[in-house]
């Protein structure tokens, strides 16, 4: 039996995020300014010109606006894994993870002193760094090279997730959810 599970995650905005959002209005304004100032040198050319400032405007702003999907796929026998996609001001989807459940040499609650660099990527798909609920996993692959990936699962997606592990892989991992209360091998009602 096939199952799929999917959690969007909403990325918060930091400093960049906000610089760009400002930095956009400003120079709209201003650009606009300058367009009515001189729009008797360009005429009619000023509604076009306008138009054209907040089209570019709108995108900027809205480009700032991005989800991560995680989707957790398993077909009960032979195949099971992860797709991580990022979603930009929904109208663009890119896919930064996809990696099959056997590759995953580490899945564990994530801690900011965990020590990363030994990795050659760092993928970050969670609202932020000090969100509640954090999860990473490594894998290596011969594309991107050995990869660590900040996450932020909720409860069917993680234990969905764990299910597809090498046997080792989820034996640590289950040690460490317990350290946190959390029961990796029981099933909610609604995956049933």
């Amino acid at each position: 039996m096939d199952t799929f599970f999917e959690q969007i995650i909403k990325k918060n905005k930091g400093a960049r995020e906000w610089a760009i959002i400002v930095g956009t209005v400003v120079a709209g304004l201003i650009l606009a300014a300058v367009s009515i100032i001189f729009s008797g040198y360009i005429g009619g050319m000023v509604i076009l010109a306008l138009a054209g400032i907040a089209w570019l405007a709108w995108w900027l702003i809205t480009s700032q606006n991005i989800e991560y999907e995680y989707c957790v796929y398993e077909d009960g026998v032979t195949n099971s894994g992860i797709d991580v996609d990022q979603i930009t001001a929904q109208r663009k989807r890119r896919r930064l993870v996809s990696v099959s459940g056997r590759k995953v040499e580490a899945l564990q609650p994530y801690d900011p002193a965990t020590p990363v660099g030994k990795f050659q990527r760092h993928v970050m798909v969670a609202p932020d760094l000090k969100a509640e609920g954090l999860w990473y996993f490594t894998y290596n692959s011969k594309k991107n090279g050995h990869t660590f990936v900040v996450f932020q699962p909720n409860d069917r997606v993680l234990r969905a997730f764990y299910r597809g592990l090498p046997k080792l892989v989820q034996m640590d991992t289950e040690r460490a959810a317990k350290e946190l209360g959390i029961d990796l091998k029981a099933r909610p009602a609604e995956e049933e």
